[in-house]
């Protein structure tokens, strides 16, 4: 595997998904130039198939993953709310 596809595979596993978008961008662009210029040998997609087949479900894994965790705090804040402020009362003696 080349460079580029190595430290997307490197990112994804360490959870630096940023930084796993950045280089696949980078690697899409270099990717889709090579095919506009009729210069992709086949060695190079079926690299750039596997890449995309281990990665596609890692991230469908870790997108879910979070939208849960997001879910989760949706439901906690609706628990969370502030108290409201005690009511004042007028004191009277007689």
């Amino acid at each position: 595997m080349n460079a580029e596809g190595a430290y997307i595979l490197e990112a994804i596993g360490r959870e630096e998904y940023h930084k796993a978008l950045v280089q696949w961008k980078t690697y899409a662009q270099r990717l889709r130039r090579a095919v506009e210029a009729g210069l992709l040998s086949g060695d190079q997609m079926e690299e750039a198939r596997r890449l995309y087949e281990w990665a596609r479900p890692l991230l469908l894994g870790a997108r879910a993953h979070l939208q849960a965790q997001i879910d989760e705090l949706a439901v906690a804040a609706a628990y969370t709310r502030p108290a409201p402020p005690p009511r004042r009362r007028i004191e009277t003696r007689l």
